[in-house]
C-alpha cells in the first residue's frame, strides 16, 4: 500500500515544469521576430527601389526619388531591428544557430542586395549614368562581397552570442549604411548642388562606382574595424564614450540627419585604411590583424 501511495506523489512532481517551457519559448520568439522585421525592412525597400525605377520611366522623378529615400530609411531601420535582436537573444538565454543563419540570411537581404539596387538606381536614374551594364556589375559585385562577408563571418564565429570587440573586414551593415546614407542625402544634395549633364556622368559613371566597389573590397579584406557596440556602448560607459554620443547629438541638431548619416558612416569605412597605413609604414605589421598578410 506504500508503494502504491508513493506512486501519484512521483507522477505529479514532473508536472510543473510546462509552464516555464511554454514561457521560454515566448521569450526566444522576440529575437526571431525582430530577425524577421529586419528581414521585411529589406524587402520594402527592394520594393520601394523598383517601383522608383518605374517611376522613373514615366518622368515622375519627384516621386521616384522619394521612394529611393523612403528605402534609404528602411536600411537604416533595418540596422535598428539587426542591433537589437542579437542583444534581446542574449537577455532572453535564446541565442542558436539557427537565429544566426537567419539573421545572416535577414542581412544578405537589406544589407547587400538592397544597397546595391538603390545603388545602382541612384547612378541610372538620378545621375544619368549612360553604362547600364557598369551599373549592373557594380552592384552584383556588391551584393557578392556582402554574401562572402556574412559566410566567412559565420565560418569563424562558430558561437551564435560570441562578443568580438573588432571586425575583420567592413561589416555588412556598415557599408550598406553608406549607400542609405547617400540615397537619404541625394536628392537634397541635387538641390543645394546640381550638377550638369557631364557632371551627373562623372558623378553617376565614376564616383559612385568607385564607392561601390570599395565598399565592396572593404568587406571581403581583412582590415580590422572596430566594433563599436560591444567596444563602447556595453558595460560602465567611459567618459569618451558620452562625449562621442554628445558630439552625435550636436551634429544631428546642428545637420541634417541625412548628411550625419552619410558622414558617419563613410568616415567609419575609411576608419579602418587608415589605421592600418600607418602601422604598416612605420614596419608595426605584428600589430595588424595576422591573417591581413596570409
Amino acid at each position: 500500500m506504500r508503494e502504491t501511495a508513493d506512486e501519484p506523489k512521483r507522477e505529479a512532481g514532473p508536472a510543473a515544469p510546462p509552464p516555464r517551457k511554454r514561457r521560454g519559448l515566448r521569450l526566444s520568439m522576440f529575437p526571431t521576430m525582430l530577425t524577421l522585421g529586419n528581414l521585411v525592412c529589406g524587402v520594402l525597400a527592394i520594393s520601394y527601389v523598383a517601383d522608383a525605377s518605374a517611376l522613373f520611366a514615366v518622368n515622375e522623378t519627384v516621386k521616384a526619388a522619394g521612394l529611393i529615400v523612403d528605402a534609404g530609411w528602411l536600411v537604416l531601420l533595418g540596422m535598428v531591428f539587426d542591433a537589437l535582436d542579437g542583444r534581446v537573444a542574449r537577455l532572453t538565454r535564446s541565442t542558436t544557430n539557427f537565429g544566426g543563419a537567419l539573421d545572416s540570411l535577414s542581412d544578405l537581404v537589406t544589407f547587400g542586395v538592397a544597397p546595391a539596387l538603390i545603388a545602382k538606381t541612384i547612378a541610372e536614374r538620378t545621375l544619368g549614368a549612360p553604362n547600364a551594364r557598369m551599373a549592373f556589375v557594380t552592384a552584383a559585385f556588391f551584393a557578392v562581397c556582402a554574401a562572402l562577408r556574412l559566410a566567412r563571418y559565420n565560418a569563424e564565429h562558430e558561437e551564435p552570442d560570441q562578443a568580438v570587440q573588432h571586425f575583420n573586414g567592413l561589416p555588412t551593415p556598415g557599408a550598406a549604411g553608406v549607400i542609405a546614407g547617400l540615397a537619404i542625402a541625394h536628392d537634397s544634395l541635387l538641390r543645394h548642388w546640381p550638377l550638369d549633364e557631364r557632371g551627373r556622368v562623372i558623378a553617376g559613371g565614376v564616383l559612385l562606382y568607385v564607392l561601390a566597389i570599395g565598399l565592396g573590397l572593404a568587406m571581403v579584406s581583412r582590415v580590422p574595424y572596430i566594433h563599436f557596440a560591444n567596444r563602447y556602448l556595453s558595460g560602465r560607459r567611459p567618459i569618451g564614450s558620452i562625449a562621442l554620443l554628445v558630439l552625435v547629438v550636436v551634429l544631428v541638431l546642428q545637420f541634417e540627419f541625412a548628411y550625419v548619416a552619410a558622414g558617419g558612416f563613410l568616415a567609419y569605412a575609411i576608419s579602418g585604411p587608415i589605421g592600418v597605413i600607418p602601422r604598416l609604414v612605420r614596419g608595426k605589421r605584428e600589430e595588424v590583424v595576422p591573417e591581413l598578410f596570409e
